[in-house]
């Protein structure tokens, strides 16, 4: 994943992700929790609104080819 890249949403057939158009990766958004537990999500923008995603679903963006 690279910041700053469009992808696409694929093999996902549930609303919002099966029409939402390409997807920008903001990158990592970390949370440090007070008992030291540090939590990992991805940051994307989809149709202009900044959402969190879990390591599990990165494997559903695929680049955008530029054309």
């Amino acid at each position: 994943m690279r910041v700053g890249q469009l992808y696409t949403v694929s093999g996902v057939h549930d609303a919002p992700w099966d029409r939402c158009g390409p997807v920008l990766y903001l990158g990592e958004d970390t949370i440090e929790r007070a008992d030291g537990v540090r939590i990992v999500n991805h940051a994307v923008l989809i149709q202009g609104r900044r959402r969190l995603l879990d390591r599990s679903f990165l494997k559903f963006l695929k680049p955008l080819d530029a054309r």
